[in-house]
């Protein structure tokens, strides 16, 4: 059975009293179970005894889990919103990275949030993800709604957003709460036909990651669904409004092209510097097809990504092209140079998850196995992430 374009505009959507209840406590039970799945599998077991230390909270709270959960690209965020962007590349073990790999948006808020309450960048941080998380269970909740799902569909995804596969990007220090919160305002608004909001959701979206820019596909697809082609080269209302929507979401990273232009004599720096982490263009399909060969975390992602592509299909089964399209560019591109990070980029990116409700709407049996093997694959990532293992990077 296929979704089809949900175009009623002018319905209100509300959420009640009971599902505002069901969605914090979501919230709470799942930042409960994985910062405590995080917190023991990080400090207090040892894997060569099968011993957990003695535990202080106080200590847990203050100290181990802000240290924990802060891997891999969290230090370049402390070091934009800290000391502002590198004037040449020193970073990693080669000395050839440098910060500007990395947009200022969310450097930039965790810094002003920061100062403006006196908890430093870093818990600032963690204050940002899991706010934006807060604010995704219910925009998830209502865009499901708006698609014409009902409601024990709306409340199943509430949980599983909450205890996806890889929610460890929605827990740790990273964009990835904030750009998914972004991501449903702009599609839920983009449903309804709310123009000025989706130019406001898409401007933030390129603020914190160059791939924000790809949603203006997504919103040409939308508004060609439901104005017709014909009125939208006419160049009426409708359509102008919508044509200034898709010009001005790309301006946030033209103006920070300019400004690393001229901090650095290079506006594209951002993408050149990448060379540094190993992303050189390639056929992603040759980089794919090498994984199986390579072995280790390479087959793994290999796999991830078939996975991601099998997706992908689904979404254009079910006349989803907006949402395929967000899904395709967002995940082909950073392959084009790389399998690394592949799974984030994925499980990060909303038509992901909405592909995953959709797949068990109807399957009542299934639905309680994709939640459990969902929560088990976000226990093991995390406690991965907090080992820093390289493959959940």
């Amino acid at each position: 059975m296929r979704v089809e374009n949900v175009h009623v505009v002018s319905e209100r959507l509300s959420i009640s009293r009971h599902d505002w209840g069901m969605i914090l406590l979501a919230f709470v039970v799942s930042r409960i179970v994985l910062y405590a799945v995080g917190y023991f599998g990080g400090m207090h077991y040892n894997v060569e005894t099968d011993f957990f230390d003695a535990i202080n909270v106080a200590t847990a709270v203050e100290n181990d889990i802000p240290g924990l959960f802060c891997q891999f690209d969290c230090g370049w965020f402390q070091s934009i919103a800290d000391v502002g962007y590198d004037t040449y590349p020193h970073g990693l073990t080669t000395g050839h990275a440098a910060n500007w790999a990395f947009l200022p948006g969310y450097p930039m808020l965790g810094l002003w949030l920061g100062k403006l309450l006196g908890i430093g960048t870093l818990n600032a941080f963690y204050l940002i993800a899991n706010l934006s998380f807060l604010a995704v269970l219910p925009l998830f909740f209502l865009c499901l709604r708006q698609l014409g799902q009902d409601l024990d569909t709306a409340r199943y995804g509430v949980w599983l957003m909450a205890f996806s596969p890889f929610s460890i990007y929605f827990i740790a220090p990273y964009t990835e709460a904030l750009f998914m919160a972004l991501s449903l305002v702009l599609f839920l608004f983009a449903y309804r036909h709310r123009w000025l909001w989706v130019a406001c959701a898409g401007m933030a979206m390129a603020a914190i990651r160059n791939q924000g820019v790809l949603v203006v596909f997504s919103v040409g697809i939308l508004a060609l669904q439901a104005y017709g082609w014909r009125e939208m080269i006419s160049l009426s209302g409708r359509s102008l409004r919508v044509l200034l929507t898709i010009w001005v979401i790309p301006l946030v990273l033209f103006c920070y092209m300019l400004y690393l232009y001229h901090h650095v004599g290079d506006g594209m720096a951002f993408k050149n510097i990448q060379l540094a982490w190993g992303r050189i263009s390639d056929n992603p399909f040759r980089l794919w097809w090498d994984g199986f060969s390579t072995g280790g975390r390479k087959y793994y992602l290999s796999v991830v990504i078939m996975i991601g592509w099998a997706i992908n299909i689904y979404l254009l089964y079910q006349r989803r092209y907006a949402e395929a399209i967000f899904l395709f560019l967002g995940t082909i591109i950073p392959l084009l140079t790389s399998t690394n990070a592949y799974p984030r980029y994925l499980f990060g990116l909303y038509p992901t998850m909405l592909a995953l409700v959709l797949l068990v709407r109807n399957k009542p049996t299934l639905r309680p196995l994709l939640l459990a093997l969902s929560a088990l694959l976000s226990a093991y990532f995390t406690i991965a992430w907090v080992n820093a293992k390289f493959f959940v990077v």
